[in-house]
Protein backbone atom coordinates (compact mmCIF):
# COMPACT_ATOMS: atom_id res chain seq x y z
CA UNK A 1 0.00 0.00 0.00
CA UNK A 2 0.98 3.67 0.36
CA UNK A 3 1.73 3.77 3.83
CA UNK A 4 1.00 6.77 6.09
CA UNK A 5 0.19 9.05 3.44
CA UNK A 6 -3.07 7.56 2.83
CA UNK A 7 -4.26 8.68 6.06
CA UNK A 8 -6.60 6.23 6.51
CA UNK A 9 -9.60 5.79 9.51
CA UNK A 10 -7.98 2.26 10.75
CA UNK A 11 -11.54 1.94 12.54
CA UNK A 12 -13.47 1.65 9.61
CA UNK A 13 -11.83 -0.18 6.94
CA UNK A 14 -12.38 -0.15 2.88
CA UNK A 15 -14.01 -2.65 1.49
CA UNK A 16 -13.87 -2.11 -2.76
CA UNK A 17 -16.28 -4.30 -3.62
CA UNK A 18 -16.46 -6.41 -7.12
CA UNK A 19 -18.21 -9.23 -9.27
CA UNK A 20 -18.11 -12.70 -7.44
CA UNK A 21 -16.85 -13.58 -11.17
CA UNK A 22 -14.67 -11.37 -12.19
CA UNK A 23 -11.82 -12.15 -9.95
CA UNK A 24 -11.64 -8.80 -9.00
CA UNK A 25 -8.70 -8.02 -7.08
CA UNK A 26 -6.12 -10.69 -7.86
CA UNK A 27 -3.68 -7.85 -8.97
CA UNK A 28 -3.68 -4.69 -6.94
CA UNK A 29 -1.07 -1.35 -7.43
CA UNK A 30 -0.63 2.07 -5.79
CA UNK A 31 -1.16 5.15 -8.04
CA UNK A 32 -0.58 8.44 -6.99
CA UNK A 33 -1.76 11.09 -9.87
CA UNK A 34 -0.75 14.80 -8.92
CA UNK A 35 -1.03 14.10 -4.64
CA UNK A 36 -4.91 12.02 -5.38
CA UNK A 37 -4.66 8.74 -4.38
CA UNK A 38 -6.00 5.55 -6.13
CA UNK A 39 -6.07 1.87 -6.70
CA UNK A 40 -5.85 -0.04 -9.86
CA UNK A 41 -7.18 -3.36 -9.46
CA UNK A 42 -7.07 -6.13 -11.89
CA UNK A 43 -9.98 -8.16 -12.75
CA UNK A 44 -8.92 -10.92 -15.19
CA UNK A 45 -12.12 -12.99 -15.36
CA UNK A 46 -14.52 -9.78 -16.05
CA UNK A 47 -16.36 -9.75 -19.47
CA UNK A 48 -16.63 -7.45 -22.15
CA UNK A 49 -19.63 -8.32 -24.06
CA UNK A 50 -19.50 -12.37 -25.07
CA UNK A 51 -15.74 -12.84 -24.44
CA UNK A 52 -14.09 -12.63 -20.92
CA UNK A 53 -11.48 -10.68 -21.76
CA UNK A 54 -10.76 -9.49 -17.99
CA UNK A 55 -10.37 -5.70 -17.45
CA UNK A 56 -8.91 -2.95 -14.79
CA UNK A 57 -10.57 -0.38 -12.65
CA UNK A 58 -9.71 2.32 -10.99
CA UNK A 59 -10.57 2.90 -7.41
CA UNK A 60 -10.29 6.19 -5.85
CA UNK A 61 -9.06 5.70 -2.08
CA UNK A 62 -11.47 7.74 0.22
CA UNK A 63 -11.97 8.29 4.13
CA UNK A 64 -15.19 6.65 3.74
CA UNK A 65 -16.32 2.74 3.17
CA UNK A 66 -17.63 3.58 -0.29
CA UNK A 67 -15.08 2.84 -3.15
CA UNK A 68 -16.66 3.60 -6.60
CA UNK A 69 -14.88 2.08 -8.62
CA UNK A 70 -14.85 2.72 -12.73
CA UNK A 71 -13.99 0.37 -15.50
CA UNK A 72 -11.33 1.28 -17.38
CA UNK A 73 -12.68 -1.20 -20.81
CA UNK A 74 -8.88 -1.96 -21.52
CA UNK A 75 -10.65 -5.37 -22.68
CA UNK A 76 -12.00 -3.45 -25.82
CA UNK A 77 -8.52 -2.70 -26.66
CA UNK A 78 -8.17 -4.61 -30.64
CA UNK A 79 -5.01 -4.41 -32.86
CA UNK A 80 -5.89 -4.13 -36.14
CA UNK A 81 -3.49 -5.27 -37.78
CA UNK A 82 -3.47 -9.24 -36.59
CA UNK A 83 -6.25 -12.22 -35.58
CA UNK A 84 -6.72 -11.71 -32.42
CA UNK A 85 -8.18 -14.24 -29.81
CA UNK A 86 -8.98 -12.28 -26.99
CA UNK A 87 -11.45 -14.37 -24.94
CA UNK A 88 -9.81 -15.34 -21.65
CA UNK A 89 -7.03 -13.89 -22.43
CA UNK A 90 -6.77 -12.87 -18.68
CA UNK A 91 -6.41 -9.04 -18.60
CA UNK A 92 -5.65 -7.86 -15.03
CA UNK A 93 -3.35 -10.85 -14.12
CA UNK A 94 -0.58 -8.90 -13.72
CA UNK A 95 -0.34 -4.77 -13.41
CA UNK A 96 2.92 -2.81 -13.31
CA UNK A 97 2.89 0.92 -11.98
CA UNK A 98 5.70 3.71 -13.65
CA UNK A 99 6.63 6.56 -10.54
CA UNK A 100 8.70 8.37 -13.28
CA UNK A 101 5.14 9.79 -15.25
CA UNK A 102 1.80 7.72 -13.15
CA UNK A 103 1.57 5.78 -16.08
CA UNK A 104 0.92 1.64 -15.70
CA UNK A 105 0.75 -1.35 -17.68
CA UNK A 106 -1.90 -3.79 -17.48
CA UNK A 107 -0.99 -6.96 -19.62
CA UNK A 108 -3.04 -9.83 -20.99
CA UNK A 109 -0.54 -13.03 -20.66
CA UNK A 110 -2.64 -15.70 -22.65
CA UNK A 111 -3.63 -12.49 -25.48
CA UNK A 112 -2.93 -14.98 -28.53
CA UNK A 113 -3.36 -14.18 -32.22
CA UNK A 114 -3.94 -16.64 -35.32
CA UNK A 115 -1.50 -17.22 -37.73
CA UNK A 116 -2.86 -19.72 -40.57
CA UNK A 117 -4.14 -22.81 -38.69
CA UNK A 118 -2.61 -21.75 -35.75
CA UNK A 119 -2.77 -19.43 -32.76
CA UNK A 120 -0.01 -17.99 -30.92
CA UNK A 121 -0.01 -17.01 -27.04
CA UNK A 122 2.18 -14.09 -27.26
CA UNK A 123 0.66 -12.34 -24.31
CA UNK A 124 0.27 -8.25 -24.45
CA UNK A 125 0.14 -5.40 -22.24
CA UNK A 126 -1.72 -2.06 -22.29
CA UNK A 127 0.14 0.62 -21.45
CA UNK A 128 -2.32 3.72 -19.86
CA UNK A 129 -1.73 7.20 -19.31
CA UNK A 130 -1.77 8.90 -15.78
CA UNK A 131 -5.13 10.51 -16.55
CA UNK A 132 -6.24 6.50 -16.95
CA UNK A 133 -6.68 6.74 -20.72
CA UNK A 134 -5.12 4.36 -23.03
CA UNK A 135 -1.98 5.59 -24.92
CA UNK A 136 -0.76 2.16 -26.57
CA UNK A 137 -0.64 -1.47 -26.88
CA UNK A 138 2.67 -3.05 -26.24
CA UNK A 139 3.17 -6.74 -27.89
CA UNK A 140 7.25 -7.24 -27.55
CA UNK A 141 6.77 -10.96 -28.61
CA UNK A 142 4.24 -10.61 -31.20
CA UNK A 143 6.00 -11.74 -34.83
CA UNK A 144 4.23 -11.52 -38.19
CA UNK A 145 2.73 -14.31 -39.42
CA UNK A 146 3.73 -16.38 -41.92
CA UNK A 147 0.41 -15.97 -43.49
CA UNK A 148 1.25 -12.37 -43.98
CA UNK A 149 0.68 -12.81 -48.01
CA UNK A 150 -0.76 -10.42 -50.62
CA UNK A 151 -2.14 -13.00 -53.74
CA UNK A 152 -2.69 -12.07 -57.31
CA UNK A 153 -4.50 -14.48 -58.76
CA UNK A 154 -4.23 -13.98 -62.68
CA UNK A 155 -7.51 -15.80 -65.01
CA UNK A 156 -7.21 -16.39 -68.08
CA UNK A 157 -10.65 -15.41 -69.68
CA UNK A 158 -10.77 -15.53 -73.25
CA UNK A 159 -13.15 -17.19 -75.42
CA UNK A 160 -11.47 -20.74 -75.35
CA UNK A 161 -12.17 -21.29 -72.08
CA UNK A 162 -15.21 -23.40 -71.23
CA UNK A 163 -17.10 -23.98 -69.45
CA UNK A 164 -16.76 -20.77 -66.98
CA UNK A 165 -18.15 -22.39 -64.26
CA UNK A 166 -15.51 -24.33 -63.54
CA UNK A 167 -13.01 -21.56 -63.43
CA UNK A 168 -15.39 -20.16 -60.90
CA UNK A 169 -15.89 -23.84 -58.59
CA UNK A 170 -11.94 -23.86 -58.46
CA UNK A 171 -11.34 -20.47 -58.17
CA UNK A 172 -14.21 -20.43 -55.02
CA UNK A 173 -12.30 -23.37 -53.54
CA UNK A 174 -8.76 -22.41 -53.68
CA UNK A 175 -10.16 -19.33 -51.98
CA UNK A 176 -11.78 -21.10 -49.42
CA UNK A 177 -8.28 -22.71 -48.12
CA UNK A 178 -6.58 -19.37 -47.68
CA UNK A 179 -6.07 -17.31 -44.27
CA UNK A 180 -8.17 -14.06 -45.48
CA UNK A 181 -7.86 -11.98 -42.12
CA UNK A 182 -6.01 -9.09 -40.56
CA UNK A 183 -2.36 -9.32 -40.13
CA UNK A 184 -2.88 -12.97 -42.68
CA UNK A 185 -3.66 -13.13 -46.74
CA UNK A 186 -5.39 -10.49 -48.71
CA UNK A 187 -6.25 -11.68 -51.97
CA UNK A 188 -7.07 -9.72 -55.71
CA UNK A 189 -8.02 -10.94 -59.10
CA UNK A 190 -7.72 -9.82 -62.81
CA UNK A 191 -8.97 -11.77 -65.66
CA UNK A 192 -7.43 -11.06 -68.66
CA UNK A 193 -7.52 -12.03 -72.71
CA UNK A 194 -6.90 -9.53 -75.18
CA UNK A 195 -7.49 -6.85 -72.15
CA UNK A 196 -6.75 -7.00 -68.60
CA UNK A 197 -9.08 -6.33 -65.43
CA UNK A 198 -9.13 -5.83 -62.17
CA UNK A 199 -11.96 -7.98 -60.88
CA UNK A 200 -11.05 -6.70 -57.36
CA UNK A 201 -8.35 -5.34 -55.64
CA UNK A 202 -6.42 -7.16 -52.60
CA UNK A 203 -7.51 -4.67 -50.11
CA UNK A 204 -11.58 -4.83 -51.17
CA UNK A 205 -12.20 -7.45 -48.55
CA UNK A 206 -11.30 -8.34 -45.49
CA UNK A 207 -12.87 -12.19 -44.74
CA UNK A 208 -13.11 -15.69 -46.43
CA UNK A 209 -16.90 -15.24 -46.77
CA UNK A 210 -16.34 -11.76 -48.61
CA UNK A 211 -14.01 -12.98 -50.90
CA UNK A 212 -15.60 -15.69 -52.08
CA UNK A 213 -19.17 -14.03 -52.25
CA UNK A 214 -17.17 -11.57 -54.56
CA UNK A 215 -15.53 -14.62 -56.45
CA UNK A 216 -18.80 -15.78 -57.35
CA UNK A 217 -19.94 -12.98 -59.44
CA UNK A 218 -16.59 -12.93 -61.93
CA UNK A 219 -18.35 -13.22 -65.20
CA UNK A 220 -16.18 -14.42 -68.66
CA UNK A 221 -15.06 -11.70 -70.42
CA UNK A 222 -13.97 -12.95 -73.30
CA UNK A 223 -11.06 -12.42 -76.14
CA UNK A 224 -9.50 -13.50 -79.38
CA UNK A 225 -6.40 -13.65 -77.64
CA UNK A 226 -4.70 -14.85 -74.69
CA UNK A 227 -2.28 -12.49 -73.64
CA UNK A 228 -0.85 -14.15 -71.02
CA UNK A 229 2.28 -11.87 -70.51
CA UNK A 230 0.09 -8.65 -70.22
CA UNK A 231 -1.55 -10.28 -68.04
CA UNK A 232 1.54 -11.27 -65.30
CA UNK A 233 2.87 -7.85 -66.13
CA UNK A 234 -0.27 -6.10 -65.36
CA UNK A 235 -0.75 -8.00 -62.39
CA UNK A 236 2.94 -7.29 -61.30
CA UNK A 237 3.16 -3.62 -62.05
CA UNK A 238 -0.50 -2.89 -60.86
CA UNK A 239 -2.19 -5.64 -58.79
CA UNK A 240 0.17 -5.33 -55.87
CA UNK A 241 0.39 -1.84 -55.60
CA UNK A 242 -3.56 -1.97 -55.38
CA UNK A 243 -3.47 -2.42 -51.55
CA UNK A 244 -0.32 -4.34 -51.08
CA UNK A 245 1.21 -4.26 -48.14
CA UNK A 246 4.99 -3.46 -47.27
CA UNK A 247 6.83 -6.70 -45.91
CA UNK A 248 4.26 -8.98 -47.22
CA UNK A 249 5.28 -11.93 -49.22
CA UNK A 250 3.83 -11.60 -52.89
CA UNK A 251 2.06 -14.33 -54.70
CA UNK A 252 0.95 -15.20 -58.26
CA UNK A 253 -1.35 -17.53 -59.86
CA UNK A 254 -1.94 -18.02 -63.22
CA UNK A 255 -4.61 -19.71 -64.60
CA UNK A 256 -4.59 -20.25 -68.33
CA UNK A 257 -5.51 -23.09 -71.39
CA UNK A 258 -3.19 -21.91 -74.32
CA UNK A 259 -0.26 -20.96 -75.46
CA UNK A 260 0.11 -17.03 -75.44
CA UNK A 261 0.09 -14.65 -78.25
CA UNK A 262 2.76 -12.18 -76.74
CA UNK A 263 5.10 -15.38 -75.42
CA UNK A 264 8.19 -13.21 -76.60
CA UNK A 265 7.51 -10.64 -73.73
CA UNK A 266 7.70 -12.83 -70.98
CA UNK A 267 11.08 -13.68 -70.80
CA UNK A 268 11.63 -9.84 -69.48
CA UNK A 269 8.08 -10.14 -67.77
CA UNK A 270 9.68 -12.89 -65.39
CA UNK A 271 12.68 -11.45 -64.74
CA UNK A 272 10.98 -8.29 -63.51
CA UNK A 273 8.68 -10.48 -61.19
CA UNK A 274 11.65 -12.11 -59.96
CA UNK A 275 13.67 -8.85 -59.19
CA UNK A 276 10.08 -7.94 -57.34
CA UNK A 277 10.32 -10.96 -55.45
CA UNK A 278 6.94 -12.79 -56.44
CA UNK A 279 6.32 -16.37 -56.30
CA UNK A 280 4.56 -18.12 -59.08
CA UNK A 281 1.91 -20.68 -59.51
CA UNK A 282 1.32 -21.93 -62.81
CA UNK A 283 -2.18 -24.01 -63.93
CA UNK A 284 -2.05 -25.09 -67.17
CA UNK A 285 -5.28 -26.56 -68.53
CA UNK A 286 -4.52 -28.93 -70.84
CA UNK A 287 -7.23 -30.68 -72.01
CA UNK A 288 -10.61 -29.86 -72.59
CA UNK A 289 -11.91 -29.77 -69.14
CA UNK A 290 -11.78 -26.20 -68.99
CA UNK A 291 -10.95 -25.20 -72.59
CA UNK A 292 -10.52 -26.87 -75.84
CA UNK A 293 -7.56 -26.82 -77.90
CA UNK A 294 -7.15 -25.02 -81.71
CA UNK A 295 -4.37 -26.55 -82.82
CA UNK A 296 -1.80 -25.48 -80.37
CA UNK A 297 1.44 -27.47 -79.90
CA UNK A 298 0.75 -28.97 -76.54
CA UNK A 299 4.43 -29.34 -75.82
CA UNK A 300 5.07 -25.66 -76.64
CA UNK A 301 2.67 -24.37 -74.18
CA UNK A 302 3.40 -26.72 -71.65
CA UNK A 303 7.02 -25.52 -71.33
CA UNK A 304 5.69 -22.06 -71.04
CA UNK A 305 3.57 -22.26 -68.63
CA UNK A 306 6.62 -23.89 -67.36
CA UNK A 307 8.63 -21.01 -67.62
CA UNK A 308 6.34 -18.91 -66.07
CA UNK A 309 6.16 -20.66 -62.73
CA UNK A 310 8.98 -20.25 -60.57
CA UNK A 311 11.48 -22.47 -59.57
CA UNK A 312 11.39 -25.93 -58.69
CA UNK A 313 8.40 -26.79 -61.38
CA UNK A 314 7.66 -29.44 -58.94
CA UNK A 315 6.54 -27.36 -56.69
CA UNK A 316 5.05 -24.33 -58.56
CA UNK A 317 3.68 -25.60 -61.59
CA UNK A 318 0.53 -27.62 -62.21
CA UNK A 319 -1.14 -29.59 -65.11
CA UNK A 320 -4.89 -29.93 -65.01
CA UNK A 321 -6.43 -32.81 -67.91
CA UNK A 322 -9.76 -33.26 -66.25
CA UNK A 323 -12.22 -32.44 -64.08
CA UNK A 324 -11.08 -35.03 -61.27
CA UNK A 325 -7.36 -33.42 -61.40
CA UNK A 326 -9.12 -29.84 -60.95
CA UNK A 327 -10.62 -30.80 -58.08
CA UNK A 328 -7.12 -32.72 -56.49
CA UNK A 329 -4.88 -29.41 -57.07
CA UNK A 330 -6.74 -27.20 -55.02
CA UNK A 331 -5.47 -29.10 -51.60
CA UNK A 332 -2.28 -29.73 -53.30
CA UNK A 333 -1.80 -25.86 -54.45
CA UNK A 334 -3.25 -24.96 -50.99
CA UNK A 335 -0.44 -27.11 -49.04
CA UNK A 336 1.96 -25.94 -51.56
CA UNK A 337 1.44 -22.19 -51.06
CA UNK A 338 1.16 -22.54 -46.95
CA UNK A 339 4.02 -24.57 -47.12
CA UNK A 340 6.28 -20.85 -47.55
CA UNK A 341 5.17 -20.70 -43.94
CA UNK A 342 8.01 -22.65 -42.66
CA UNK A 343 10.36 -20.01 -44.24
CA UNK A 344 12.03 -17.52 -41.68
CA UNK A 345 10.67 -18.63 -38.80
CA UNK A 346 12.54 -17.37 -35.46
CA UNK A 347 13.74 -19.42 -33.14
CA UNK A 348 12.11 -16.95 -30.10
CA UNK A 349 8.50 -18.41 -31.70
CA UNK A 350 5.96 -18.12 -29.60
CA UNK A 351 7.42 -16.86 -26.64
CA UNK A 352 5.18 -15.61 -24.07
CA UNK A 353 5.02 -12.61 -22.02
CA UNK A 354 4.17 -14.06 -18.62
CA UNK A 355 2.58 -17.42 -18.03
CA UNK A 356 -1.18 -18.71 -17.39
CA UNK A 357 -0.41 -18.68 -13.73
CA UNK A 358 1.65 -16.43 -12.64
CA UNK A 359 2.86 -13.82 -15.40
CA UNK A 360 5.84 -12.12 -15.03
CA UNK A 361 5.36 -8.29 -13.53
CA UNK A 362 6.79 -5.94 -15.83
CA UNK A 363 9.92 -3.54 -14.58
CA UNK A 364 10.44 -0.07 -15.94
CA UNK A 365 14.11 0.57 -16.62
CA UNK A 366 15.13 4.22 -17.85
CA UNK A 367 14.89 3.32 -21.59
CA UNK A 368 11.56 1.04 -21.39
CA UNK A 369 9.94 -1.72 -20.38
CA UNK A 370 11.50 -5.08 -19.27
CA UNK A 371 9.39 -8.55 -19.67
CA UNK A 372 10.09 -11.84 -19.12
CA UNK A 373 8.99 -14.62 -21.98
CA UNK A 374 8.75 -18.21 -20.28
CA UNK A 375 8.13 -19.64 -23.13
CA UNK A 376 10.82 -18.70 -25.29
CA UNK A 377 13.42 -20.80 -26.47
CA UNK A 378 11.37 -24.02 -26.38
CA UNK A 379 10.25 -23.05 -22.66
CA UNK A 380 14.02 -22.43 -21.45
CA UNK A 381 12.54 -18.62 -21.56
CA UNK A 382 14.11 -15.06 -21.64
CA UNK A 383 13.67 -11.64 -21.51
CA UNK A 384 13.15 -8.40 -23.43
CA UNK A 385 13.03 -5.10 -23.62
CA UNK A 386 10.56 -3.14 -25.22
CA UNK A 387 12.07 0.38 -25.90
CA UNK A 388 10.88 3.50 -28.19
CA UNK A 389 13.22 2.64 -30.61
CA UNK A 390 11.77 -0.87 -30.94
CA UNK A 391 12.32 -4.44 -29.29
CA UNK A 392 15.53 -5.94 -27.89
CA UNK A 393 15.35 -9.27 -27.75
CA UNK A 394 18.50 -10.96 -26.90
CA UNK A 395 20.68 -13.86 -28.67
CA UNK A 396 20.06 -17.70 -27.47
CA UNK A 397 24.00 -17.33 -27.40
CA UNK A 398 23.75 -14.65 -24.29
CA UNK A 399 22.32 -17.83 -21.92
CA UNK A 400 24.46 -20.14 -22.46
CA UNK A 401 27.21 -20.06 -20.03
CA UNK A 402 24.31 -20.24 -17.51
CA UNK A 403 21.65 -22.28 -19.13
CA UNK A 404 23.88 -24.63 -21.16
CA UNK A 405 22.79 -26.36 -24.07
CA UNK A 406 22.53 -29.55 -22.60
CA UNK A 407 19.71 -28.56 -20.45
CA UNK A 408 17.75 -26.98 -22.83
CA UNK A 409 14.71 -29.30 -22.65
CA UNK A 410 14.27 -29.27 -19.18
CA UNK A 411 12.14 -25.87 -19.27
CA UNK A 412 14.10 -23.71 -17.07
CA UNK A 413 11.32 -20.49 -17.52
CA UNK A 414 13.55 -17.95 -17.20
CA UNK A 415 11.35 -14.57 -16.75
CA UNK A 416 8.75 -16.04 -14.91
CA UNK A 417 9.68 -12.68 -12.81
CA UNK A 418 12.00 -9.79 -12.99
CA UNK A 419 12.59 -7.00 -11.04
CA UNK A 420 15.78 -4.48 -10.78
CA UNK A 421 18.09 -3.45 -8.10
CA UNK A 422 21.00 -0.92 -7.81
CA UNK A 423 24.50 -1.91 -7.51
CA UNK A 424 26.87 -0.65 -4.63
CA UNK A 425 28.49 1.03 -7.82
CA UNK A 426 24.88 2.85 -8.14
CA UNK A 427 24.39 1.02 -11.78
CA UNK A 428 20.75 -0.57 -12.40
CA UNK A 429 21.02 -4.25 -12.58
CA UNK A 430 18.01 -6.35 -13.94
CA UNK A 431 17.24 -9.76 -11.98
CA UNK A 432 15.33 -12.68 -13.54
CA UNK A 433 14.20 -16.03 -11.87
CA UNK A 434 13.86 -18.98 -13.67
CA UNK A 435 12.63 -21.16 -11.08
CA UNK A 436 13.10 -24.47 -13.16
CA UNK A 437 15.70 -25.03 -13.96
CA UNK A 438 17.45 -27.96 -13.17
CA UNK A 439 14.91 -28.83 -11.03
CA UNK A 440 16.25 -26.19 -8.19
CA UNK A 441 15.97 -23.12 -10.05
CA UNK A 442 18.08 -20.21 -10.54
CA UNK A 443 18.00 -16.28 -10.44
CA UNK A 444 20.45 -14.29 -12.77
CA UNK A 445 21.74 -10.57 -12.24
CA UNK A 446 22.55 -9.09 -15.19
CA UNK A 447 22.84 -5.71 -17.77
CA UNK A 448 21.83 -6.02 -21.31
CA UNK A 449 22.85 -4.19 -24.16
CA UNK A 450 21.55 -3.02 -27.36
CA UNK A 451 23.50 -5.41 -29.74
CA UNK A 452 20.85 -8.03 -28.33
CA UNK A 453 23.41 -9.33 -25.49
CA UNK A 454 23.76 -9.83 -22.14
CA UNK A 455 26.26 -9.64 -19.60
CA UNK A 456 25.59 -12.29 -16.69
CA UNK A 457 27.23 -10.51 -13.46
CA UNK A 458 26.06 -12.91 -10.76
CA UNK A 459 23.72 -16.30 -10.16
CA UNK A 460 22.06 -17.66 -7.51
CA UNK A 461 20.95 -21.15 -7.36
CA UNK A 462 18.88 -22.60 -5.55
CA UNK A 463 19.73 -26.35 -3.55
CA UNK A 464 16.46 -28.54 -3.57
CA UNK A 465 14.46 -29.62 -5.80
Amino acid sequence: GFGNSFNIDTKRPQIIAGSRESFFGYTVQQHDIGGKKWLVVGAPYESNGQQKTGDVYKCPVLSDNHGNCTKLNLGRVTLSNVSERKDNMRLGLSLATNPRDSSFLACSPLWSHECGSSYYTTGMCSRVNSNFRFSRTVAPALQRCQTYMDIIIVLDGSNSIYPWVEVQHFLINILKKFYIGPGQIQVGVVQYGEDVVHEFHLNDYRSVQDVVAAASHIEQRGGTETRTAYGIEFARSEAFRKGGRKGAKRVMIVITDGESHDSPDLEKVIEDSERDNVTRYAVAVSDGTLGVWQGINPEAFLNEIKFIASDPDDKHFFNVTDEAALKDIVDALGERIFSLEGEGCSSLAPPRAGNNSHPSTPVFPQDGILLGAVGAYDWNGAVLKETSSGKVIPLRESYLQEFPEELKNHGAYLGYTVSSVVSTKHERIYVAGAPRFNHTGKVILFTMHSNRNLTIHQALKGEQV
